[in-house]
């Protein structure tokens, strides 16, 4: 009992440190949103008097001024087209073939595994630079949206299919075997019958693919260097930054407005995503 005792009382102090590192990470995490908050609602003077405190007088003209002024407004609709473009084809061709090599035999299925593991494993800075000069030399940059939009179903394509994959091995392979007997081919079977068990697994994906392609910043800035047209959101804020200086309230009207698609993606799918975290984690 007293080793007991002691043993607990040893791992306290680990406990409490535990719990401090987390906060501290759970901080860096939240603070920037509030502070981003209090931020749009000020005046550029009242920011640097007050930079940390809430504004003193609301001034909501900074998200007029962020989206007509800032053109958020036509980054907004070149980042929905991407987006919506993206999500379609990653959803589409993650499903094909997660269910290709968890239900149909096909050969090598194990390497296959593999070999999306090594890919989902790279860095994605190791593959811009071939990825760049193979769209450069087929003229992909020069059609707005769609040299964003495939780099980005590629990144993404990987891990989704690994994602989807286990979680239509937890499904029983006698669900599949009823449909066949009473004649149901692949893709009603696929339909009909695997894809509404899906949800949480196509969900989780969703947020996860949806925050990256809302997010990225790198590839887009490459890929729109040598045209105005088809320009996301994360390269538009850049655009508030000036050889003067940077207009901190417009930008974080800015930047709230950009968070609004994220709350609002994961406010709707919250349910299957949080069913979807824990369901494909062990095979059925």
């Amino acid at each position: 009992m007293n080793t007991k005792r002691f043993s607990h009382a040893r791992n306290i102090p680990a406990a409490v440190s535990l719990r401090l590192v987390m906060l501290v990470f759970m901080a860096l995490f939240i603070v920037p949103v509030p502070f981003s908050l209090f931020t749009s609602f000020k005046s550029q003077p009242e920011f640097y008097r007050n930079i940390w405190g809430p504004p003193e007088q609301i001034v909501l003209g900074n998200y007029t001024d962020a989206f007509i002024v800032g053109r958020i407004g036509d980054y907004f609709l070149s980042s929905i087209i991407i987006a919506a473009f993206s999500l379609v084809l990653i959803q589409i061709l993650s499903i094909l073939m997660a269910y290709a090599l968890a239900r149909l035999h096909i050969p090598f299925a194990e390497l296959i595994l593999v070999i999306l593991l090594v890919i989902q494993i790279l860095p994605t800075e190791s593959q811009i630079v071939p990825l760049y000069i193979m769209f450069a030399k087929i003229g992909l940059f020069k059609i707005p949206y769609w040299g964003i939009i495939l780099a980005y179903t590629g990144w993404s394509l990987p891990g989704t299919v690994i994602i989807m994959k286990n979680f239509f091995e937890t499904i029983p392979a006698e669900l599949m075997e009823s449909a066949r007997i009473d004649g149901s081919g692949e893709t009603r079977t696929l339909i009909q019958i695997m894809l509404p068990l899906m949800k949480s697994a196509m969900a989780t994906c969703l947020v996860f693919n949806f925050k990256f392609v809302w997010g990225e910043l790198m590839w887009a800035q490459i890929a729109t260097a040598i045209t105005d047209k088809g320009v996301p959101l994360t390269i538009g804020l850049l655009n508030f930054r000036d050889s003067y200086g940077t207009n901190w309230p417009m930008l974080t009207a800015a930047i709230c407005m950009v968070m609004i698609p994220l709350f609002v993606v994961f406010l709707f799918t919250q349910k299957y995503f949080v069913a979807g975290l824990t369901a494909g984690s062990v095979k059925g």
